[in-house]
């Protein structure tokens, strides 16, 4: 009972306050003082000492590499130099035998090799894998030899690429040792060896590491990598800094990122790991949190079910009715027991909702009022438009002595009529619509025989699409009356309807007269898209244009209306787009 009639304010300081803000304080300052500084430097020094270990393993791979060159050296002067051979280079089978067989058993030694050939000086190519074979002209005409050539026996190291030569797979990065052999006894040069160190051997070393290690060269190019969170730009920027480590933010997690020299090819070995990876072993910090988070759910879980009761039955029973409200339900009442800002708060909603349920009534009846007043306004000032100027086309056959033609055209004009009563329903079908202004238009070219010609083209599909009545006739009376001139060319009228999206329809009257210029047809289409010209006076002799655009703005939506497109001395196009539920394009 004391805390029902407390303000919402003193609630939340009374019941959330102490649990909600002590809890947190207690939280962040042990979750920002304990072992931060610690945990970094431990984990800093732990990655260092792997960096270490990957490096001493890699400088093993490349000493084993060493070691088969000189091994082969060793094993190519020992044949060679045999009484067999008398140091001279042999294109019989035995010696290519024995020295493919050497290549072989020092790969069968050097578990890390990949791959090992040896190109004697008349080309005849020696290898440990038959797929080093394979574009053997790659291997002669490339610089690799050429390099060899210039040295005086010392090993080489070539940068690691992916080629199509000399290797198993060409899909694959390779790091190879190339060494020129030498005749011991003679000095004379035998041939060029080629040791292929493959990119798994060193990804090897990095499997089963809580970090991501990459290899980057001198220029700072990407040559082995497992994976990577971080942004080659900030890789870039990390390999340019001075500093052997750094710690980087990726989202929400903290990447500690380290590089150490490989100096033997000067590569840079980069290590990355996130953070949380290292905090494995600071359990009593876990312990810890784990006891802050399950002390303030329960907190929360006691205090949501006293606010349940306190505030937030009453909110939810106030959302509610602003719900039924927004629905349109303004004789909804809300029945509060309590007398603090929600008590109130209700009472102000049931006045309001009396208030603006008495206004939406008298509102609606106004405008409903308004709106009939307004279409049987517009009706009254088309029909007479058009009955005048049939009348006058009856006029002028009779007064040419053309009596059939005028008993057709008044029958014409009869059946039009009772056709566009329609039963007295605004709105009729585009099918029916149609009808009335091929009519019209039969009437017209009765007038004025060898004025124009018309076609009409809609598809069946659309021919039940509801829309004003009398929506096409004045706009081919415009056509006929201003935009035609006798004599000069073989006018024609052309309608068509098609289907732009779903739920939207468009008909387009076109004809090929004098045209409107570009002045007056921006003029027209800003006024057809202002609300105040469609609500206007209509005055000028755009009466009939602006007439349909509103009526069909009433009637089918602010989606619907007018848009006219004209080149002077080519064409008018007046295109009709009419908001069409339920229609769906092809």
């Amino acid at each position: 009972m004391f805390l029902r009639d407390l303000s919402i304010k003193r609630k939340i300081v009374y019941l959330f306050l102490p649990i909600a803000i002590i809890p947190m304080l207690l939280f962040a300052f042990i979750s920002m003082n304990i072992y931060e500084d610690a945990f970094i430097k431990r984990s800093l020094d732990s990655m260092m000492d792997n960096n270490a270990l990957i490096v001493n393993r890699m400088e093993g791979i490349l000493s084993e590499a060493e070691g088969s060159a000189t091994y082969l050296t060793l094993s190519i002067n020992r044949i060679v130099n045999s009484n067999e051979f008398g140091g001279v280079l042999s294109n019989d089978i035995k010696f290519y035998n024995l020295i493919s067989n050497e290549l072989s058993y020092a790969k069968l030694i050097y578990r890390q090799i990949d791959a090992i050939a040896f190109i004697d000086t008349t080309n005849r190519l020696y290898y440990s894998d038959y797929a080093l074979q394979n574009n053997k002209t790659g291997l002669i005409v490339s610089p690799m030899i050429e390099t060899l050539k210039a040295t005086t026996g010392y090993r080489q190291w070539f940068d690691m690429e992916a080629r199509d030569f000399l290797v198993k797979d060409p899909e694959k990065k390779v790091l190879t040792l190339g060494k020129k052999i030498w005749n011991i006894n003679s000095g004379e040069t035998l041939g060029y060896l080629f040791v292929n160190v493959s990119e798994d051997a060193f990804r090897t070393v990095f499997a089963e590491q809580l970090a991501y290690y990459s290899i980057y060269d001198n220029q700072g190019e990407r040559l082995i990598d497992t994976t990577t969170e971080i942004s080659p730009d900030e890789i870039t920027a990390f390999l340019s800094s001075d500093g052997n480590s750094d710690i980087l933010n990726q989202g929400d997690n903290k990447v500690l990122v380290t590089q150490m020299r490989f100096d033997p090819l000067k590569w840079r070995l980069v290590s990355e790991a996130d953070l949380d990876l290292f905090n494995q072993d600071i359990s009593n910090i876990i312990l810890l949190l784990i006891f802050l988070l399950i002390t303030i759910i329960l907190l929360e879980i006691t205090m949501t079910l006293v606010l349940n009761q306190l505030i937030t039955a009453p909110i939810l029973k106030l959302k509610q009715g602003a719900e039924e409200i927004s629905k349109g339900n303004f004789a909804f009442k809300f029945n509060m027991k309590t007398n603090d800002e929600i008590g109130m708060l209700a009472n102000s909603f049931n006045h309001m909702g009396n208030q603006v349920d008495l206004l939406i009534k008298e509102v609606a009846g106004a405008e409903e009022k308004k709106r009939k007043y307004e279409l049987a306004l517009l009706q009254q000032q088309i029909k007479p438009h058009f009955l005048y100027n049939t009348l006058d086309i009856i006029l002028k056959l009779t007064q040419m002595g053309q009596s059939k033609k005028a008993q057709m055209v008044t029958r014409r004009l009869g059946e039009y009529y009772r056709n566009s009563l329609s039963g007295g329903a605004d709105i009729i079908t585009i099918g029916t619509e149609i009808k009335l202004t091929e009519d019209y238009l039969s009437l017209q070219q009765t007038r004025y025989p060898d004025l124009f010609d018309f076609s009409i083209d809609l598809p069946a599909g659309l021919s039940d699409v509801k829309i004003p009545k009398l929506t096409f006739q004045p706009i081919v009376e415009n056509a006929i009356e201003h935009g035609f001139i006798t004599g000069l060319k073989e006018r024609k009228i052309e309608i068509y309807a098609r289907c732009v999206e779903d739920g939207l329809i468009e008909i387009v009257i076109e004809d090929n007269g004098v045209g409107i210029d570009q002045q007056r047809v921006t003029l027209l289409n800003e006024m057809f898209m202002s609300t105040e010209a469609n609500n206007a006076v209509y005055s000028d002799r755009s009466f009939g244009l602006k007439n349909i655009n509103h009526r069909l703005k009433l009637h089918c939506g602010n989606l619907s209306g007018i848009v006219v497109e004209s080149e002077p001395d080519q064409y008018t196009r007046v295109v009709i787009k009419l908001n069409a539920k339920g229609v769906a394009c092809d």
